[in-house]
């Protein structure tokens, strides 16, 4: 599939030689992570891998010295669990945890993706160094359009537009009956409004950059080998 991110099978570690490569000078890692709130993904094990992904993240900002991280829930609204401006601690881990409740019923992504824009420009503005910014949204991604296609496909042009890196992982549920990789959108003509035909969800999915995941579990070390690479990625940018 084109649009899915390959990434690396290994572990973080402290290489010192990848950590030279990705650290220039004068350069501010941004990571944000959006993490669906709402009943679809009330998994049991939502909450332990939401936690193990947080410190993962937090862990290799920790090795490159200079990064911040931010965490949302996002349903019917965002919310900001934790802000780019305090230290990631286990304590603040569990807090987090405390407020994912997996209730919600609704998911509304060109809210989130506004929300984060506004939260990313907030801090550009804070330094003079160059923020390289990433946005990982945690989802199962379905009903990605609820807000409209056209306002959703806006928030994301804004959003990469500001110099946002988005990655979209979509938890897979293997208990659903059907795959998202399965569902169709059907096709209307423009101006009869007549069924002219069906395309793969995917096929139309907005974010360019996406992963999907059918075992939950493998979601830390999946965001793990992803970040290393947008980690090389941006220092390969800014060389």
């Amino acid at each position: 599939m084109r649009r899915v991110i390959p990434y690396i099978a290994s572990h973080f570690r402290k290489d010192r030689i990848w950590l030279r490569r990705t650290k220039p000078a004068k350069r501010e890692y941004k990571i944000a992570i959006a993490v669906d709130d709402s009943s679809s993904m009330s998994d049991n094990r939502s909450k332990e891998l939401a936690f193990e992904s947080l410190a993962l993240v937090s862990q290799a900002l920790n090795l490159l010295e200079s990064g911040d991280l931010a965490v949302l829930s996002f349903g019917e609204k965002p919310n900001l669990l934790h802000p780019f401006t305090e230290q990631f601690s286990e304590h603040s881990g569990s807090k987090i945890l405390e407020q994912l409740r997996f209730e919600q019923t609704k998911t509304r992504i060109a809210q989130l993706l506004d929300f984060c824009t506004v939260m990313f420009e907030e801090q550009a503005v804070r330094s003079d160094a160059v923020n390289a910014k990433l946005l990982v949204i945690v989802s199962d991604g379905r009903g990605i359009f609820s807000e409209g296609e056209t306002r959703v496909i806006q928030a994301v042009r804004r959003a990469r537009q500001q110099g946002i890196f988005l990655v979209y992982v979509i938890i897979d549920n293997p208990d659903n009956k059907d795959s998202i990789m399965d569902i169709r959108r059907p096709i209307l003509d423009p101006n009869t409004n007549v069924l002219t035909g069906f395309v793969s969800y995917l096929d139309t999915f907005p974010f360019p950059f996406y992963l999907i995941l059918r075992d939950m579990s493998a979601l830390p070390k999946v965001l793990g080998d992803a970040l290393r690479q947008w980690f090389e990625l941006a220092a390969n940018t800014a060389n």
